[in-house]
């Protein structure tokens, strides 16, 4: 394979996801190619080949389409995971006003100053955001690509919190 458009994670734009609606890792799937050693866990391409793309392909990013709880809709994407519901592999993210947000925040959370930003972007309140409904179009990647968002997660040593 030539050299690929490669982009870190946290360059990704909602044109990238236009023009490519499906992204890999480079980290799991690449290995073999000349190029690998110039990436790093936050690189990725644009996947080629036959879609839909399954999880087990590596890494995937893929547009998705995220409703508020008051029906507005945003462009966004979400990583398939194998089983349903698991928030934090398909850890989805929304774009708003030129920036991007996620709902999934490891063991830390999503900062509050985060939260607020997303808020003031959106112009609303958590009740007329969450629930949130985040969904691909089936024919761009199979397994776990839809769900259900109730705020702001973070791991705990004993379950998932939410915050809002």
């Amino acid at each position: 394979m030539a050299r690929p458009e490669l982009k870190q994670f946290a360059d990704l734009i909602p044109t990238d996801f236009e023009r490519h609606p499906v992204w890999i890792g480079c980290h799991t799937a690449d290995y073999d190619e000349p190029w690998y050693d110039d990436t790093d866990e936050q690189t990725f391409r644009p996947r080629t080949g036959k879609l839909p793309a399954n999880p087990s392909e590596g890494m995937l990013l893929v547009t998705a389409s995220l409703e508020l709880h008051d029906g507005t809709r945003y462009n966004g994407f979400v990583t398939p995971a194998q089983n349903p519901g698991d928030l934090a592999t398909q850890q989805p993210q929304i774009f708003v006003g030129g920036r991007r947000f996620q709902f999934w925040g490891g063991i830390f959370g999503v900062r509050e100053e985060e939260r607020k930003a997303f808020y003031a972007a959106l112009g609303k309140n958590a009740d007329d955001v969450f629930p949130l409904r985040f969904s691909v179009d089936p024919s761009l990647a199979t397994g776990a690509t839809s769900g259900q968002i109730e705020g702001f997660y973070r791991f705990s040593r004993r379950s998932v919190r939410v915050d809002r």
